[in-house]
């Protein structure tokens, strides 16, 4: 297999400086458990020393995207479309953090990603599973109050990897001497607002589902196996004694 790892621009919370992050760090660790033999780390930006920290947890080969920080996903998408970093073909992962820690950053990149390679994803993947068939892969997907989901997801795909993840790939200081730090100037031509996909229109205020409900309404009316019509009849009522719906004659709010 052959595997993308993004990297960001990461910033360390506590000293403010540029670092790897964690969850970038377990996905390098996620990948060698998954046995890819080929892995490259892709940066939508220009490059930056702190990115070479990444070779010491087995990353030799690392491209920066210089000028792709204006639209990331699409500098992404279309280095991962045209097959041009592996010699053999394209990926058949794309790994991410599940979050990111920088000003920039942001968790969504991977789903918008996904959506514009048309792969699916597996989110907060920490550790792999034993492999169902051919093209697929099972992984274990963590949960919240320490849950673990196995999870199959069919190849290629995009997967995200929380910091919670246990495979965390030993920092091997001569691993990062020898790492390569390639930069490549990319085109990327941004979406404008008129162009996005879904319709534009004024805001219009929303009622609040429970501002006419109080701790002193009532108990509300137990209604078993009742005719449709009354049963609508007394949906309506609620929900236009909580403000939801107008009063009857009362024009809606614009």
């Amino acid at each position: 297999m052959k595997a993308v790892i993004l990297l960001s621009a990461g910033i360390d919370p506590v000293s403010g400086r540029p670092a790897p992050v964690p969850g970038e760090i377990r996905a390098i660790g996620l990948a060698r458990e998954l046995g890819v033999a080929q892995m490259i780390g892709l940066h939508a930006g220009p490059a930056s020393p702190a990115l070479a920290e990444y070779g010491g947890y087995g990353l030799t080969h690392i491209l920066c995207l210089k000028g792709g920080e204006t639209d990331p996903v699409q500098a992404l998408a279309e280095a991962v479309k045209t097959h041009a970093l592996f010699a053999d073909g394209g990926p058949d992962l794309v790994l991410a953090a599940s979050r990111g820690r920088g000003g920039s950053d942001t968790g969504l990149l991977p789903y918008q990603l996904a959506q514009a390679l048309d792969w699916p994803i597996a989110t907060d993947i920490g550790a792999p599973m034993e492999q169902t068939a051919a093209g697929q892969l099972a992984l274990a997907q963590f949960r919240a109050r320490g849950a673990v989901k196995p999870v199959s997801v069919t190849l290629p795909c995009v997967v995200t990897v929380p910091e919670a993840a246990r495979c965390v790939p030993a920092f091997v200081f001569a691993r990062q001497r020898e790492t390569r730090v390639d930069e490549e100037v990319v085109t990327v031509h941004p979406v404008s607002a008129d162009e996005e996909a879904g319709t534009l229109r004024p805001y219009r205020r929303r009622p609040k589902l429970i501002s006419g409900a109080s701790k002193d309404s009532g108990g509300g009316q137990l209604m078993v196996d009742p005719d449709p019509h009354e049963a609508a009849r007394a949906i309506v009522a609620h929900l236009r004694a909580l403000g939801v719906l107008p009063n009857a004659g009362q024009a809606p709010e614009a």
